[in-house]
């Protein structure tokens, strides 16, 4: 199967410009194009939204308003049956005839009426459903009635369901209802029209009739009596509430869906020209939004008939109206003015839609005129570009031809001189970079030569530890048979246990980071300087306390770090030279071993200070018992003899015991402490003539599991140069403390001090600043090596003439990890 060829790069942006020349012409052009038609599509919209919310809200307030004035004068007219003299004065009667029957009797007596008006007795009946009273409430419902020239309107006749009379008792007086209950007393509008006596208009909620088969709503006025001081009766008037406001209501319509309509605070449609009365706003969250009382418009999320689109709503309170029903029932009666969004906006979006065609055909046009601009600077420009390229390749060719008449033209001009100077340039290059070349193998031949002749092995490490270089000393250390180890892993040919190789791992991260470039127990202006020269014998020497060592093969070495730079880009390298120190470590042993000979002669010296004390006061008292000749005297001096001689056997048992421990001591756990006060004690035996001030601040310890003698050993070395430094007189100061699971050991002097291009030598063997025959220069050599075994660290810190400071560090360990060393 043939593979088709991907295309060149230069294919693929063969049409770049004529699309960016294009696209900005797009963007001049079309940009403020889109961005005006997006502003007036907003702005249009806003202002609509402005001048039809107010326009709803004007439309809300005078419909509510003038459905306001229908109930106001809904309930004059009806006031005016309260007023009738004959009515009150039946009424008056009825009270009068009730205050005089008690309270045990009224009840089955009005048990007994009730039940007689259930049972349609035609006697009792007639006097409910006929008389003069009766004859009034119909010519009031009929529109017989004359109210000073205002005949009731038709909406009265035809909306009224029911109308009754009750007395103070709640009993029916006169009804047009047959089927009216006859007893009110606990209905809440009777309650609430009655008000104790007092009186007060009642208007109620919207709720189903189910005798009428409706939803009604009730208009109860308390009926007082001839001297208006209390209620005598209750007139009840129930209408049909659809019936009652739709003239008012249904009739104003605008446009196809704009309408107003009617609802309580609960939600409910008292009336609407869409929804039936007494279903509720599909929205509850509508509500709140509309049902405030002042009038007023806001943007809803939905329409409250259903659907789910945004929408403009104007509303308006009842006020008067309200003020009747908040205080019969707690609710409030709102108009509510919408108009469905499509309707609303069809114009602006109409509008919208017609100027993006438009738009889209000057974008149309755009395109055409801005492909044909594009098209004549873009033919030139290749042909620069094809030229530019091949002269990037190295053809040379005839000089580019345009006129144009413009800046491309100069720009052929400046490409056919920039094509003549790379020609000429060029010429001798070839040469150039092959004689470079041969001149780098050289060096990198060099190299390679001159690392295969240092002694010491250097190896070179890359990022990931993998081994980069070997020269010929460490192939021959590490025992290669394979000469080829390039990328082999460092720790694969360096067989070490898991500690060495996390320590090394660390060192390694540390010189990578730029860290590692001086001694652990340097100072820190140390501890920032560069390696220069891992191979020069200065680096081994002044290696101070750093004393880093492997054993490969049976071997020692010293190893020293130093970091190798790499590329931008790239992480570094690191470096690693090793010197062979077998032969040295053995002579160092043997020097060690002789140096503790040495300070057991500054024992056998304060031994021997230790013995004359008591041996001589044994011959005072030895010559006073030859010339004593009083018993109880002699006695006495002989029990002083035996003291001394105690104290002398001691002295012996002691060097005895230390002597034997030099040699086969194992470890136990020892009392710094008391460790230091011995020292110091054999120490000043031999300085007895050195006027040096001894201050001692010992802080409780731990026991530290060690070799005695060896500690002491140490111990001695320090505190004997400290009073080689003081041959004048001065001030010792020995302190100890614990810190963060470390014994610390501070030891400081007031002699001459150390010079300090001698302080990184101090620990070398055989390094010494004092005169012939003061100083082996192997004291502070063993201290380190002891005080290192026990995995502790020792510091000077010293400035000429002004005294020395030692810092011996030891860990606090367990007496289980002693175990485990000892073993």
């Amino acid at each position: 199967m043939k593979v088709p060829k991907a295309p060149k790069p230069s294919e693929k942006r063969k049409k770049g410009l004529t699309r960016k020349l294009v696209l900005s012409m797009l963007l001049v052009g079309a940009l403020p194009l889109l961005i005006g038609l997006l502003l007036a599509f907003f702005q249009g919209t806003q202002e609509i939204r402005e001048v039809s919310g107010t326009s709803f809200e004007a439309l809300a307030t005078e419909t509510a308003r003038k459905l306001d004035l229908v109930i106001a004068d809904e309930l004059s007219r009806t006031a005016l049956l309260t007023i009738n003299a004959n009515l009150i004065h039946l009424l008056e009667n009825r009270r009068d005839a009730l205050s005089e029957i008690r309270q045990e009797t009224l009840t089955p007596l009005l048990q007994q009426e009730s039940e007689a008006w259930q049972s349609k007795d035609l006697d009792f009946l007639s006097t409910i459903a006929e008389g003069p009273i009766v004859e009034e409430l119909q010519r009031h419902v009929r529109g017989t009635y004359i109210d000073l020239g205002y005949p009731v309107p038709v909406i009265t006749r035809s909306t009224t369901r029911s109308l009754y009379i009750t007395d103070r008792a709640g009993r029916l007086v006169a009804s047009l209802d047959a089927k009216a209950p006859y007893l009110h007393a606990e209905e809440d509008w009777w309650k609430s029209a009655f008000h104790n006596g007092v009186g007060q208009p009642y208007i109620g909620p919207i709720q189903f009739d189910p005798q009428h088969q409706t939803y009604t709503f009730t208009l109860a006025l308390p009926i007082m009596d001839s001297l208006r001081y209390e209620a005598v009766g209750v007139l009840r008037r129930i209408y049909d509430a659809k019936e009652f406001f739709a003239p008012s209501i249904d009739i104003i319509r605008f446009g196809e869906t704009g309408h107003v309509m009617l609802i309580d605070s609960r939600g409910v449609v008292l009336s609407c020209p869409i929804l039936p009365t007494g279903t509720a706003v599909s929205d509850h969250t509508l509500i709140p939004l509309v049902t405030p009382m002042y009038p007023g418009w806001t943007p809803a999320p939905s329409d409250g008939h259903g659907g789910q689109k945004t929408s403009i709503i104007g509303f308006a309170p009842l006020s008067n109206a309200n003020r009747i029903t908040q205080s019969s029932n707690g609710l409030s009666w709102h108009m509510f003015v919408w108009q469905s969004s499509e309707e609303l906006f069809g114009p602006i979006q109409h509008f919208f839609k017609w100027t993006a065609a438009f738009g889209l055909l000057g974008v149309g046009l755009l395109v055409t005129l801005g492909y044909l601009a594009a098209h004549r600077i873009a033919a030139p420009i290749r042909r620069l570009q094809e030229a530019a390229r091949r002269i990037g390749r190295g053809e040379f060719q005839e000089p580019i031809l345009l006129s144009t008449g413009d800046e491309i033209e100069e720009l052929a001009e400046e490409v056919n001189r920039m094509n003549q100077q790379l020609a000429s340039q060029f010429a001798g290059l070839e040469s150039q970079v092959e004689l470079k070349t041969q001149e780098v193998k050289y060096l990198q031949e060099s190299t390679t030569q001159i690392l295969d002749s240092v002694p010491d092995p250097v190896v070179m490490i890359g990022p990931q530890e993998q081994i980069e270089y070997l020269n010929q000393a460490s192939k021959e250390a590490l025992v290669l048979k394979n000469g080829n180890v390039e990328g082999t892993p460092l720790f694969q040919l360096l067989q070490l246990d898991p500690p060495t190789q996390a320590k090394l791992r660390q060192e390694i991260h540390l010189v990578q980071s730029g860290v590692l470039t001086a001694p652990p127990a340097a100072t820190p202006d140390q501890l920032i300087k560069k390696l220069h020269d891992p191979l020069s014998p200065v680096s081994w020497e002044h290696s101070g306390g750093d004393r880093r060592e492997l054993q490969l093969n049976q071997r020692t070495y010293r190893y020293r770090w130093f970091a190798i730079p790499a590329p931008p880009g790239k992480e570094p390298g690191v470096g690693l030279v090793l010197r062979d120190i077998t032969e040295e470590s053995l002579l160092q042993d043997q020097l060690i071993q002789g140096e503790k000979l040495v300070s057991l002669g500054v024992l056998s010296a304060g031994i021997g200070h230790e013995l004359n004390n008591p041996l001589v006061g044994v011959i005072g008292l030895g010559e006073a018992i030859q010339e004593e000749a009083d018993p109880e005297h002699i006695k006495e001096y002989a029990r002083g003899i035996v003291q001394h001689g105690k104290r002398m056997a001691s002295v012996v048992r002691d060097f005895t015991g230390q002597v034997g421990k030099q040699f086969s001591e194992a470890q136990t756990l020892v009392n710094i402490n008391e460790q230091l006060e011995r020292t110091l004690t054999a120490v000043q035996s031999v300085f007895q003539s050195s006027p040096v001030e001894v201050r001692t601040r010992f802080a409780p310890l731990p026991p530290l599991p060690a070799r005695p003698f060896e500690l002491g050993q140490a111990f001695t070395n320090v505190i004997t140069n400290a009073f080689q430094a003081m041959k004048d007189g001065g001030t010792l100061e020995i302190a100890t403390t614990v810190l963060e699971q470390e014994i610390h050991i501070t030891i400081r002097d007031t002699g001459k001090g150390i010079e300090p291009n001698h302080l990184p030598k101090v620990f070398d063997p055989f390094f010494t600043t004092k005169g012939q025959g003061e100083g082996s220069g192997l004291g502070l050599t063993v201290a380190h090596r002891i005080i290192t075994k026990l995995g502790g660290q020792i510091r000077l810190d010293s400035k000429k003439n002004h005294g020395t400071v030692c810092l011996i560090i030891l860990p606090i360990t367990s007496n289980k990890h002693m175990e485990h060393k000892e073993s």
